[in-house]
C-alpha cells in the first residue's frame, strides 16, 4: 500500500511540474498577439470573427495564430450547423479568407441567412 501511495505522489507531483513548466510557453504567446494587435500589424480575433460572420455562421472551436512566410495567419474550426466543424485560415492582418482553394460549401456569402 504504502508503494502505490509512493507512486500516485510521484506521478502528481511530475505531472503538477510539468504543468507549471509548460505554462509560462502560453502567456508570450497572448502577450505577442495583443503587441500585434496594438500595433496594427493584425486584427484582433474578436474583430477577425466579427467581419468572419456574413460569410461562416457558427461557433467558435479552436483558434491558432501563427506565422507563415513573414505573414501572421489565424487557424479557425468553427462549428456550423447540423454540427460540421469548418477549418479555416485567414490573413490574421486583414481577416480575410484567401486560400486558393474555395471556401467551404457551409461557408458561403449571402447563404448563411437562409439556412
Amino acid at each position: 500500500m504504502r508503494g502505490l501511495f509512493f507512486v500516485c505522489f510521484i506521478s502528481l507531483t511530475l505531472s503538477t511540474a510539468k504543468a507549471e513548466v509548460a505554462s509560462p510557453h502560453l502567456e508570450p504567446d497572448h502577450d505577442i498577439a495583443k503587441e500585434l494587435v496594438k500595433s496594427g500589424t493584425i486584427l484582433s480575433l474578436d474583430a477577425t470573427l466579427s467581419q468572419l460572420q456574413w460569410v461562416c455562421h457558427g461557433k467558435l472551436i479552436d483558434a491558432h495564430l501563427y506565422q507563415k512566410e513573414g505573414e501572421w495567419r489565424y487557424d479557425l474550426q468553427i462549428k456550423v450547423e447540423h454540427g460540421h466543424i469548418v477549418s479555416l485560415s485567414l490573413n490574421a492582418g486583414t481577416g480575410l479568407y484567401d486560400d486558393l482553394t474555395p471556401l467551404p460549401s457551409e461557408c458561403r456569402p449571402n447563404e448563411t441567412a437562409t439556412r
